[in-house]
């Protein structure tokens, strides 16, 4: 019987080093599904040349016969996709660099997706997000959009509240975990079910059941004992025992540990934005090699691990109505009572060919309720300023932040840092 066909997929940030390992899963799942056509679309040309001859390499020497295009122009791009995936990076690793020492200036976190700096990659990706999702509903009406581009529970959010795209957004945070999970306990990863709670990048998991039985009173019994397993976050298992739930260690440890993070991060010779660019230039000479073929080891010092596991997860449960439950970030509608019905989250979902439907999760536990609540609050104004371009809005945003101390502190980098980026930020600074 021959496989179901995904006619064309589009990739929005194809020059992205992130991308081979997108395209390697559909080399891993070859066996499930066809890929006619890969449209990958970015506003570097020369990259795009580089990352999708790698992906050309990649795909022939896995012998599919899947066709790639590489395209400057966006809507010839999108035009015609089932499905559109977005992985994008407004102003590049500079503005990233620049998020994180700015907000450091002030005795404040800068990380790219939690504090300032992640309220100021929101604010510059908004804009481009609604083009791109104004240019899907125009040239591929009814395909799904899958958001990876972080702050990704920002960038959803605002896809949700102002556009009518079947949007759903992703991290691999959620497989690894689960993946760490099943490794403790000795089962398949497949039978590991976690009762996840929160928003993308802020969140808990308040039970854990391995082949349906509930081991999360086992797990806090051996926190002492599993203190270095690689699987957990390494927090002090007297914090995890006083929350009485699990939390997830990015980026909640800025939150949890805020000035020692601080410390850490002022006597650190670089930034993270820093790190990441030398581990892209490393990428993008290996991907120039003519005989590279496969993915490289090196990809996985980029952080994105299983990333493309969650992609395809997604794509064959939409695709194949599997109705199998998948954590993700969709609308809230009642899942979690405490937030918003409006409002993104990061929960336990069945996923099939109707859509995204979010798990009932219930009241959040009274340890972990103050701090998802205020981080949404955040999350909501932030969306709220990056479509009205108010420098009102974004001082409110910026003062929300859970790592901002103070209004003067928020007003001061709104301020410096709205301005570090004006050519990215066309709703605060109108012609």
């Amino acid at each position: 019987m021959a496989k179901p066909r995904i006619e064309k997929l589009t990739y929005i940030g194809g020059g992205s080093t992130y991308t081979p390992e997108f395209v390697d899963g559909f080399i891993q799942h070859e066996a499930e599904v066809d890929l006619k056509e890969i449209a990958l679309f970015d506003i570097h040309e020369e990259r795009l040349k580089v990352v999708g001859g790698m992906v050309q390499r990649m795909l022939h020497h896995a012998e599919l016969e899947t066709k790639v295009t590489l395209s400057l122009k966006r809507a010839e791009a999108i035009e015609g996709a089932e499905f559109i995936v977005s992985a994008i990076r407004v102003g590049g690793m500079e503005a990233r660099i620049l998020d994180e020492k700015i907000p450091l200036t002030r005795d404040v976190i800068g990380q790219e997706t939690s504090g300032p700096g992640g309220t100021l990659k929101a604010w510059r990706t908004i804009p481009v997000a609604l083009d791109i999702a104004g240019d899907a509903a125009r040239y591929a009406p009814g395909s799904w959009f899958l958001n990876f581009t972080n702050p990704s529970g920002i960038i959803t959010e605002a896809l949700i509240k102002h556009t009518d795209l079947k949007v759903v957004g992703l991290c691999n945070n959620p497989i690894n975990f689960q993946t760490g999970m099943a490794m403790i306990f000795g089962v398949q990863e497949r039978e590991v079910f976690l009762e996840w709670m929160g928003l993308n990048h802020v969140n808990w998991v308040r039970r854990i059941f391995a082949r349906g039985k509930d081991v999360t009173p086992e797990l806090m019994a051996r926190l002492d004992e599993l203190s270095s397993n690689p699987a957990l976050p390494p927090f002090d298992p007297e914090l995890v025992r006083t929350l009485g739930v699990l939390p997830t260690y990015y980026p909640l440890a800025y939150y949890y540990n805020s000035p020692e993070k601080v410390r850490e991060l002022k006597a650190a010779e670089k930034t993270r934005g820093e790190t990441v660019r030398e581990v892209e230039e490393a990428l993008l000479r290996q991907y120039s090699d003519p005989n590279q073929v496969v993915k490289p080891p090196e990809l996985s010092l980029r952080g994105g691990a299983l990333y493309s596991e969650a992609a395809m997860r997604v794509i064959l449960s939409l695709l194949f109505d599997r109705r199998d439950v998948q954590i993700v970030v969709t609308r809230n509608g009642g899942s979690l009572p405490d937030l918003p019905p409006d409002a993104s989250v990061e929960v336990p979902c069945v996923v099939g060919a109707h859509g995204v439907t979010p798990l009932m999760m219930g009241a959040l536990p009274e340890s972990i309720r103050p701090l998802c609540i205020q981080a949404k609050a955040w999350e909501s104004a932030t969306v709220r300023a990056g479509v009205t371009g108010s420098w009102r809005d974004a001082r409110l945003a910026m003062m929300l932040n859970p790592l901002v101390p103070s209004y003067d502190t928020a007003a001061a980098l709104v301020e410096e840092m709205l301005e570090a980026n004006r050519e990215y930020l066309p709703q605060f600074f109108p012609a």
